[in-house]
């Protein structure tokens, strides 16, 4: 038998020590949330994709034909792609907000987000960023590969 370790490599590191463009990027996705339309869920996201020099926001839409909604981070890349059609996309930033319990949450992409930011990441042979931010905290995927090691490939 053969075995095969899968390691992510992950930092966590205070908001307040980012760069002032990760900064932006968080705050961008932060403002995102208010376009969420969740009156199923009452869980607000909203993403902020860095590309072409320009940030482009979306945020998670609901649908109560369920699954016809789409995530933040899928809605924030396609209108980046549809808007810069050629651009690297070098970072996303995705904030959560529960309105159950009333707080900031970390909200990791769901698994159709993760094989969508891995196409980008192939499609444009770099990797993508990845910050995921709560509260004061933040989570830093230096790529999209390490939330799906085993993608899925045709």
């Amino acid at each position: 038998m053969k075995e095969i370790d899968l390691v992510a490599k992950i930092s966590i590191c205070p908001y307040i020590e980012l760069s002032d463009r990760d900064k932006n990027l968080i705050d961008k996705s932060k403002e995102a949330q208010k376009g969420a339309y969740a009156p199923y869920s009452n869980f607000y996201v909203g993403a902020a994709v860095e590309c072409a020099g320009d940030i482009v926001i979306g945020s998670n839409q609901e649908n109560e034909a369920y699954p016809s909604g789409m995530c933040a981070e899928r809605v924030a890349l396609f209108s980046a792609s549809a808007q810069y059609p050629m651009a690297i996309i070098s970072s996303i930033a995705i904030a959560a907000y529960n309105g159950v319990e009333d707080e900031e949450t970390f909200a990791f992409p769901c698994g159709a987000c993760r094989q969508v930011l891995l196409e980008y990441e192939k499609r444009q042979n770099s990797p993508i960023r990845v910050l995921v931010c709560a509260k004061d905290e933040v989570y830093i995927i230096e790529s999209a590969k390490s939330l799906l090691p085993l993608s899925f490939n045709m």
